[in-house]
């Protein structure tokens, strides 16, 4: 399918960093605690409703992760904020497949800058299209 549009990714998506939770200020839980690799740990309230999309923000950059229960993303994750009518798992598969390395502003650990990403263009889409794509 071919696009006739394209827009920032800002306009597409809202990416939020992530909270600060240190280990000695979790309490033991059963909501998922978001690092950029990952499920890092548990806690027993949430800052984010499912479903959700996370990215690695600092140590691991990009990458992608779709939570499907309400959750904690930590300070080291850019999560969406708001999905701007996009369909959340295709927002999912979509920045997978962005290269974010390009976009490090780390100098010993790699690092994003919400900032820096909004020139990224990606496809103005439209949710139907985006369900269907996500439903395969």
């Amino acid at each position: 399918m071919a696009f006739e549009k394209t827009i920032p990714l800002n306009e597409f998506i809202t990416l939020q960093r992530g909270f600060d939770l240190p280990q000695d200020k979790r309490v033991m839980g059963d909501i998922p605690v978001v690092a950029s690799t990952g499920v890092v740990g548990y806690h027993n309230e949430e800052k984010v409703l499912a479903p959700g999309v996370v990215i690695g923000r600092s140590g691991s950059i990009g990458g992608g992760q779709y939570i499907t229960t309400n959750f904690w993303p930590l300070n080291t994750t850019l999560w969406v904020k708001d999905f701007k009518g996009h369909h959340p798992r295709f927002v999912y598969y979509l920045l997978r497949s962005i290269d974010f390395s390009q976009f490090n502003v780390g100098s010993g650990v790699p690092t994003l800058n919400r900032n820096h990403l909004s020139g990224i263009l990606v496809a103005d889409t439209s949710y139907s299209y985006e369900k269907e794509a996500s439903d395969i």
